[in-house]
């Protein structure tokens, strides 16, 4: 289940960022100035060759805005949608024992609706990490207390808190909406807390391995690309385990139905084989 999911995002990120690029291309479009500053921040954020690297493919999309964003929101889609539809299976299948009867346009819709929110509480929780750190550095310098002891600790762990929450959200979504169970919140709030904890510990040792190959240009060309793949499988692979211990648990296996094991659904046109004569 996680080879799958972890297929089609890693094969979702390229014209997620393609994506990404086309709309800061039409938005910049004309305005050296801001291009420039966005420049210099992506340099800042991401120093080395990825940063150049960064800039060099968004001064690409910016000359090709249109084209490119057309080329990139149906990868996105297609890819997207596979993504979602591999992690709703997999999902059925711990909490069910079973896939519900496939409709493409039910199911589809339903996968384009958890695509947008998780995409929407992923990158707030990307961005609360980092973002939350920077705005509690700036309110404690102006209030005049940066120089105090722990006040470096104090905004990470601020920040981190912050992400914990928004990954709460999402595990939340994850284990009760995409599998379509109707547990109480309350009773999955345990799973969804320690997912959303794992998910933090995911994210600061991919922080650290991309520091790690940062300074190299052959690290970053084949050990980032690597790395996003083994990391994305890390975190697909967590998730099935953060809702098969959640659904083990005594007070979820209390209220739930008895699990029906057996095959799986067989697709509308499948034709059974033929009996043997006897």
């Amino acid at each position: 289940m996680a080879a799958g999911v972890t297929y089609f995002a890693f094969l979702a990120l390229f014209p997620v960022l393609l994506l990404a690029a086309s709309i800061i291309g039409l938005v910049l479009a004309g305005n050296e100035l801001l291009q420039q500053e966005l420049f210099a921040a992506i340099r800042d954020t991401f120093p080395g060759t990825i940063g150049r690297t960064l800039v060099r493919q968004l001064r690409d999309a910016i000359d090709g805005a249109h084209f490119i964003g057309l080329i990139a929101l149906a990868g996105f889609l297609y890819a997207g949608l596979r993504t979602m539809d591999k992690l709703r299976v997999g999902m059925e299948r711990i909490w069910k024992g079973y896939v519900d009867e496939p409709d493409v346009l039910r199911d589809n819709a339903q996968d384009l609706l958890a695509l947008v929110a998780l995409g929407a509480v992923g990158l707030a929780s990307l961005g609360l990490t980092g973002g939350v750190t920077q705005a509690t550095s700036w309110v404690l310098d102006l209030v005049g207390v940066a120089d105090q002891p722990g006040y470096e600790v104090l905004t990470r762990v601020l920040g981190i808190a912050l992400a914990v929450a928004a990954d709460t959200v999402v595990f939340l979504w994850l284990l009760r909406v995409v599998p379509s169970v109707s547990h109480p919140l309350r009773l999955l709030l345990p799973g969804a807390l320690f997912g959303a904890a794992g998910i933090e510990v995911l994210k600061l040792i991919g922080g650290y391995y991309l520091s790690l190959i940062n300074d190299s240009v052959t690290a970053t060309a084949f050990g980032g690309a690597v790395g996003l793949l083994v990391w994305i499988n890390l975190v697909a692979r967590f998730a099935f385990f953060t809702a098969s211990w959640t659904s083990t648990l005594r007070r979820i296996e209390a209220v739930s139905p008895p699990r029906l094991e057996g095959a799986p659904v067989a697709p509308p046109d499948a034709v059974p084989a033929p009996s043997r004569p006897r």
